[in-house]
């Protein structure tokens, strides 16, 4: 199986020897944090993902290109906890908002967008969701972001998929407070760590300049404990037994996850 476009544009910056931490490494995002440094500009960044995604065997392809859907499914194992949390996390979120829709296909195979909000006919955001822990830094996240995005722009340039009203696309990135903890934007007691996040906040405003976008990274309120326990009572709900796919639905929402209740930690100038 060919290497997904975040792989190969990962294996492009390895071969850098501006730094010995690949971007999907937590220690190049702790090196960032201390010096504000990467082993690559805005530019080179924008550049590498377009070659890639614009190479033939990599460019987006599918019927269901960009289609909306909502997928409420997701596996509980039979100590009624999630199989992937970040799985049945996005089902939660999805099945709070009307106009929320989650793995819409963006490239070839299997890459998806986790969480596309329909804000109107010609605006949109693609979200990428990390889950309470999780190796993929911030930094790393911001580069599936841009992936996508660079996707979509393929997608249209080329006419891969017709599309009436081509959209203004922001992005964002979404986890719970545990994760921002993990990689130090927040605080044991959940507050900012102002150096980090004006450190963020940079490099928002480079990326969004480059890629001509706007970019914000959201908390969530909702622990891990709490949300086990909405799993456990869809399990219970559904008299499930063993290791079973269950469904998340609306009267399974959680008031935290709602749009109205998510932090905004940092966020560029608007593009």
């Amino acid at each position: 199986m060919s290497k997904s476009v975040v792989q190969q544009v990962i294996g492009h910056f390895n071969e850098s020897s501006l730094s010995k931490w690949r971007i999907d490494h937590k220690r190049l995002w702790m090196e960032y944090l201390k010096t504000g440094k990467l082993p690559f500009t805005p530019k080179e960044l924008h550049t590498t993902i377009q070659e890639i995604a614009n190479q033939p065997e990599n460019r987006p392809r599918g019927e269901k290109l960009l289609h909306f859907h909502k997928k409420n499914r997701f596996t509980l194992k039979e100590d009624k906890t999630p199989y992937r949390p970040e799985e049945a996390l996005e089902r939660f979120i999805v099945s709070n908002e009307d106009n929320f829709f989650n793995q819409v296909p963006v490239g070839g195979g299997k890459e998806s967008i986790d969480l596309v909000v329909r804000h109107s006919m010609d605006s949109v955001e693609f979200i990428e969701l990390k889950p309470w822990n999780s190796s993929d830094s911030p930094l790393y996240a911001l580069v599936e972001s841009l992936k996508n995005l660079v996707e979509y722009r393929v997608i249209v340039e080329r006419q891969i998929k017709e599309i009436d009203v081509p959209w203004k696309v922001d992005i964002s990135m979404l986890a719970p407070r545990q994760y921002y903890q993990d990689f130090f934007l927040l605080d044991a007691s959940d507050s900012g760590i102002e150096e980090n996040i004006s450190r963020s906040i940079n490099l928002l405003n480079d990326l969004a300049t480059e890629f001509n976008t706007n970019i914000s990274i959201y908390s969530l309120t909702l622990g891990n404990d709490s949300f086990r326990q909405a799993c456990s009572q869809i399990y219970d709900h559904h008299d499930l037994t063993g290791q079973q796919i269950a469904s998340v639905n609306e009267k399974d929402g959680i008031n935290s996850l709602n749009r109205s209740n998510w932090a905004e930690l940092a966020s560029s100038r608007t593009v």
